[in-house]
């Protein structure tokens, strides 16, 4: 709501990891000069590692962005998944079709791909984010992946991605091979004062605002005292300081908004014993009031047809833990309300039971189930996103949603079956439980897992795919004989990889928009 106020042409300082925004800080500089150096070696694994927030899935898309159109590239967001899926997910970024569901078929479809790519002079790489997730078991596959390779150069150029726990995980004993093959590793640390400062500079210019609102120097220095430099945690409190100004209808941030920012969300510095708590993004003390927070600054933009399917802002769905005043009711310096104003609802105490003592894979066959049950199908494409609600809520495809527990380190899947205004239903272990969407923002991970069904002779039939596309893509308001740059316009106002390719991601954005019966999230759900 404040974008008008400050002159924005959209909110600089959301958390979702827009490659544009990105500010090449020394350090980030060098993590995306190792990624460089590594590709042009072709020699093994490149591993970058960072604390929770540092940006490293805003690099990975900078660095993906940047490939020539020559590079095939497969990303794995999602890497929870056993070898088998890990190389179906694999395979189905690439557009390649295994004879068979055996390891064995699915690497040899791999290696045939590799081989005629690196005949027609075209590079493969495969990203994995947030590696530290993956098991001993897969990471030893991903591993025999790097063994594809010619006389003199690997294959595939392999990227792992994840948090400081990589590190430990690929210092165990049986994961020493591994370890050894990695060619190009850097850990991305947080950012010092002076790069703090710059990168806010920068994500105001970016968004349209330099030389229309401004942080005093007193202020970045607080920023960056709460924040430690973790650019995620700078975005919070920037984001809320700005809304703080924009309440006392004053552009200059100053160092007091800030504290009083820092104090809304309680930002904290992690600590060795709590950093799985980071994981996703916040210490735990902090989740009860960011939701607030998230849910009121990251406003959607006004709808224009043809609405674009990923915003790059959540929808406002509960209660703010600061709502602007009437512009006739409070004078320009009003203090905030207080945030016991909008303490959040009890939490649904089955829901509660159900995160503490769920098993993880259990829980995760249990959401795919449901989904299989929505579409009277089991033959399902699954793909994976770091998304918001309000993405999930465009694209209106029932979806499994990572959630946790503090007082847990690990986590459990539910299947959202609706997605109301002010509330969801969530099934978990087959129970349909509703819940605000205040406690779902606050529980979950924002990663997603949605499941569509899709013709598979499609994909195997260039022609036919094109035809498809097309016709979707006009249906979508995206025309134009040029298919490639098409499918790039989407890809671009869909906050996807924008390659030109029709990726699974691309398809199952295009699916989500055509008409025809189907489960729907919305109240008014169609079959």
């Amino acid at each position: 709501m404040y974008e008008s106020f400050y002159g924005f042409r959209e909110k600089p300082f959301n958390l979702t990891p827009d490659p544009k925004y990105l500010y090449l800080s020394p350090r980030h500089a060098e993590a995306f000069a190792h990624l460089e150096f590594g590709l042009r070696e072709r020699g093994g694994f490149i591993l970058i590692t960072g604390e929770v927030g540092t940006g490293k899935t805003t690099l990975a898309r900078y660095f993906l962005s940047k490939l020539g159109p020559e590079t095939r590239t497969a990303v794995v967001l999602y890497p929870a998944l056993s070898a088998a899926e890990l190389l179906h997910g694999i395979l189905d970024d690439l557009h390649v079709l295994a004879q068979g569901d055996t390891l064995k078929a699915l690497v040899d479809a791999l290696h045939r791909f590799l081989l005629e790519s690196r005949a027609a002079g075209r590079d493969v790489v495969l990203l994995i984010d947030e590696a530290q997730d993956l098991s001993p078991e897969v990471l030893e596959q991903v591993r025999l992946l790097s063994n594809l390779e010619t006389d003199t150069e690997k294959l595939i150029q392999i990227v792992l991605m994840g948090q400081s726990e990589l590190r430990d995980l690929l210092a165990r004993h049986e994961l020493r091979q591994l370890a050894q093959r990695v060619t190009a590793r850097y850990h991305l640390a947080p950012l010092g004062l002076e790069e703090t400062a710059a990168y806010v500079r920068h994500r105001l210019s970016v968004a349209g605002g330099e030389g229309k609102a401004g942080f005093t120097s007193d202020a970045l220095r607080r920023v960056h005292g709460l924040s430690g430099g973790v650019p995620r945690l700078v975005n919070l409190v920037c984001d809320r300081a700005l809304l703080a100004g924009y309440v006392k209808g004053t552009r200059t941030i100053t160092a007091g908004m800030v504290a009083e920012a820092g104090a809304e969300v309680e930002v904290a510095q992690p600590s060795p014993v709590g950093r799985w708590r980071w994981r996703h993004g916040l210490v735990s003390a902090a989740l009860a009031l960011a939701v607030g927070l998230l849910a009121f600054t990251l406003a959607p933009r006004a709808a224009h047809a043809p609405a674009p399917l990923a915003p790059r802002a959540e929808a406002s769905v509960s209660a703010p833990v600061l709502a602007p005043p009437a512009r006739s009711a409070t004078p320009a310096g009003a203090a905030p309300p207080s945030s016991n104003e909008a303490r959040p609802p009890e939490r649904n105490a089955r829901l509660d039971a159900f995160l503490r003592t769920a098993a993880r894979d259990d829980s995760y066959a249990q959401a795919i189930a449901r989904l299989g049950a929505e579409w009277g199908s089991s033959s399902l494409v699954r793909t994976t996103l770091r998304t918001q609600l309000a993405q999930l809520r465009r694209l209106d495809l029932p979806s499994v949603l990572e959630l946790f527990h503090p007082s847990r380190r690990d986590t459990c899947f539910v299947a959202l079956a609706r997605l109301g205004t002010t509330s969801a239903e969530v099934v978990a272990a087959g129970e349909a439980l509703t819940l605000p969407l205040s406690q779902l923002e606050e529980l979950w991970t924002r990663d997603a897992v949605v499941a569509w069904p899709e013709d598979a002779s499609l994909r195997a039939d260039a022609a036919r795919l094109e035809a498809w596309a097309r016709g979707a893509l006009a249906a979508s308001g995206y025309p134009g004989d040029d298919l490639r740059q098409a499918v790039r316009r989407f890809q671009e106002d869909a906050q996807l990889v924008s390659d030109g390719r029709l990726g699974p991601r691309t398809r199952m954005a295009l699916f989500a928009l055509a008409p025809g019966p189907r489960p729907r999230l919305g109240d008014g759900r169609s079959r």
